[in-house]
């Protein structure tokens, strides 16, 4: 199978006829939401490791 480029050239693939002006919005608002959640994902899993650790050190204090 091999794959051919479907476009005469990179600019025409960048405009993709009259179509890229929808396209290429859309394609940099789905790059924004997966960046953004992937941000929020990652700040919250540093939360959370921070809380279980302070409270594995409470623990710790308690028993002491």
């Amino acid at each position: 199978m091999v794959l051919e480029f479907q476009f005469a050239s990179l600019t025409a693939f960048f405009e993709m006829a009259p179509h890229g002006l929808y396209v290429w919005p859309i394609y940099g608002l789905g790059l924004l939401v997966l960046g953004g959640l992937t941000w929020v994902n990652a700040r919250r899993h540093r939360q959370a490791i921070r809380m279980v650790r302070r409270n594995l050190e409470r623990e710790e204090m308690h028993e002491s």
